[in-house]
């Protein structure tokens, strides 16, 4: 599993394209699948071709692409799938990638369908980012809440 993370001076080309070969499993932001594939756009059609693209150059299972608050889409067994992620006042982003990368991972482990493997990682990402703090303690009101599209409105705890 490679969760991409392209951040100075941490984005040597040929090192990332060594993990990425060893990976059954990436994940990436648009940006990061973009600067990988070293094509321009960002148009839907063509994240899923490069998503595509990479999974065939380096031989990957699954290519997960995050969006921010669009959600997320992922080629997965060779199927493109997307889930627009769940509405939250956006207060500390550190911790949401890796806790959509944990969901992610357990529902994989699970066995779980492409879309509900996308839907559980975008929740509790939208959780995390909801909150102060990497590691924000469980809530699964809020959890549920959040699911249900129906956020806490105001400032988060």
């Amino acid at each position: 599993m490679l969760d991409v993370n392209l951040r100075p001076p941490y984005d040597d080309m040929p090192l990332v394209e060594q993990s990425l070969r060893l990976a059954e499993v990436v994940k990436c932001n648009e940006d990061e699948l973009r600067r990988i594939d070293g094509r321009a756009g960002a148009a839907a059609d063509r994240i899923e071709a490069a998503a595509r693209r990479l999974a065939e150059r380096f031989g990957c299972h699954t290519v997960c692409v995050t969006r921010g608050a669009r959600g997320a889409a992922m080629l997965h067994a060779n199927g493109w799938t997307e889930h627009p992620g769940f509405p939250v006042h956006l207060a500390d982003a550190v911790g949401a990638g890796d806790a959509f990368l944990s969901a992610l991972l357990h529902a994989m482990m699970e066995g779980r369908t492409a879309s509900a493997m996308l839907e559980q990682a975008n929740l509790l990402g939208a959780f995390v980012a909801s909150r102060r703090g990497a590691i924000p303690a469980h809530d699964p009101d809020e959890l549920e809440r959040i699911a249900a599209g129906a956020a806490t409105a105001g400032p988060p705890r």
